[in-house]
């Protein structure tokens, strides 16, 4: 009976560590919606007029951020379930300048963030909600799962009243297309 209690002990610590402690500590991952950077670097404001120049409506602008940022997932950040068990303190990178800009790996919620940030900063999304999205609620928001035992963050966007998932960190790097999200032992 010991053990049983020994062990439930520690898995009540470690889910509490991993869904309450980690939300609390590491940037991007906290109980609150994101907020909107101030001031944005230059090259993604540059970036965000050219898709908008190409982008016809909400949707075409979603996927052409998802297909950019997803590009860079697979490509710059090399980003991989191994790296994201032995890279931990990159966990601690908030500098949109650093995100867009580094070779090395970063996590599911610098990368979400980085959406956030292209997506509420265009003339397509707000992060306050508005017009496009009847005024009901923000354009996006972001969600947490439990994933391979850990906590995993995704976004979903607002397209005329329906939800869309966004997961370039989980499903995207497993060759799964926009509109899932990474679950369970992926």
């Amino acid at each position: 009976m010991a053990i049983f209690w020994v062990t439930s002990i520690i898995i009540a610590a470690y889910f509490f560590a991993v869904f309450f402690v980690l939300r609390l500590v590491v940037p991007f991952m906290g109980f609150k919606q994101y907020l909107p950077p101030t001031d944005l670097p230059p090259e993604i404001k540059q970036v965000i007029a050219e898709l908008e120049n190409k982008s016809h409506d909400r949707m075409s602008y979603l996927q052409a951020v998802y297909g950019l940022v997803l590009d860079k997932t697979l490509h710059q950040w090399k980003h991989t379930r191994l790296k994201a068990a032995m890279h931990f303190p990159r966990a601690w990178v908030k500098d949109l300048a650093e995100i867009w800009q580094t070779q090395d790996f970063i996590y599911c919620t610098a990368i979400n963030y980085l959406i956030f940030v292209m997506l509420v900063n265009s003339k397509y999304f707000s992060a306050k909600g508005g017009s496009a999205s009847g005024g009901k609620a923000r354009d996006v928001r972001v969600r947490h799962v439990f994933v391979n035992f850990f906590i995993h963050q995704y976004l979903q966007v607002n397209i005329a009243g329906r939800w869309i998932e966004v997961d370039p960190a989980g499903t995207g790097i497993r060759g799964k297309p926009m509109g899932s999200h990474l679950v369970w032992f992926g």
